[in-house]
């Protein structure tokens, strides 16, 4: 009996006893961890003072300021959990994906060509647009017209000729021979050498020589004629190896005022293609090119 008693005694003293789990340290830890990262991730997602409030629109001119908004403000919105009917959805400003609504934006106003949205914390969404400015009106072969930048995108379409288009008949028509093909607002449907040349005869023509322009016809990817308002035309080169400035200065040194050999009222064209020089026709000689 002595024996048994003293073991079992020793086995009793053996046995410690369990601590509690409210008095381990690493416990208390990883609850102050899981606290810290749940009242960060709750500041993040649904701190009032981060919630987009506001949007602001510069540099737009046509297009409507509530239209931008609300594209902006509808895709400020993230959803965090989403099944049947429940949503839960944030509006921090700290997780609006600026590329993916800048993105839709442009997707949905072709007549945009650049923009940039920054975030303005704690609450303002800023967006700034550059709109396309019109250099000429581009016709198909089939009548349908469009408004075209200096970038030789199509961006806004118009009525046919017949409509007159208001507020844009300075603009000068420019139409393909070649182009058979439909287009597409919003994509290049003329070549940027061709465009770049265009714009620059275009410009020093109505700048310089105070000629206003009917249309360009761009009759081959190394050749344009422009038609002017006086019903006379001029003939350019686009080749690779031809010099668009040297041709344009050609044309000025022929119809400076100080020169009086050339009657406008008679002329029938001014071919600038030759590269030596310039052949002049006028209407009781020459026949069109």
């Amino acid at each position: 009996m002595s024996y048994r008693k003293h073991h079992v005694k020793n086995r009793i003293h053996g046995i410690k006893p369990k601590k509690s789990l409210l008095k381990k340290l690493w416990f208390w830890i990883f609850v102050l961890v899981i606290i810290i990262i749940f009242t960060v991730l709750f500041f993040i997602l649904f701190f009032p003072g981060l919630q987009v409030k506001n949007i602001t629109v510069l540099g737009n001119e046509k297009i409507n300021t509530q239209e931008l908004q609300s594209i902006v403000l509808s895709n400020s919105n993230t959803s965090l959990v989403e099944f049947w009917n429940f949503k839960i959805i944030s509006k921090s400003i700290l997780l609006v994906n600026t590329n993916n609504i800048s993105k839709e934006i442009l997707k949905k106003f072709p007549a945009i060509e650049k923009i940039k949205l920054d975030k303005n914390f704690p609450q303002t969404l800023e967006l700034r647009i550059t709109e396309r400015k019109p250099i000429g009106i581009y016709c198909t072969n089939n009548n349908q017209c469009f408004l075209i930048d200096q970038n030789g995108i199509i961006f806004s379409a118009l009525g046919g000729p017949a409509s007159g288009w208001e507020g844009q008949e300075n603009l000068t028509i420019v139409r393909q021979r070649f182009e058979n093909n439909d287009v597409y607002i919003g994509e290049s449907v003329v070549s940027r050498n061709t465009i770049d040349a265009f714009n620059k005869i275009q410009k020093d023509i109505k700048d310089n020589l105070q000629i206003n322009l009917k249309e360009a016809l761009i009759t081959s990817p190394i050749r344009i004629n422009i038609i002017t308002k006086e019903n006379w035309q001029i003939y350019f080169d686009l080749s690779p190896d031809s010099d668009i400035n040297l041709q344009i200065t050609k044309l000025n040194l022929l119809l400076d005022k100080k020169n009086n050999s050339i009657n406008r009222d008679k002329l029938r064209y001014i071919n600038l293609i030759p590269k030596d020089r310039a052949i002049i026709c006028d209407n009781s000689v020459c026949g069109g090119q």
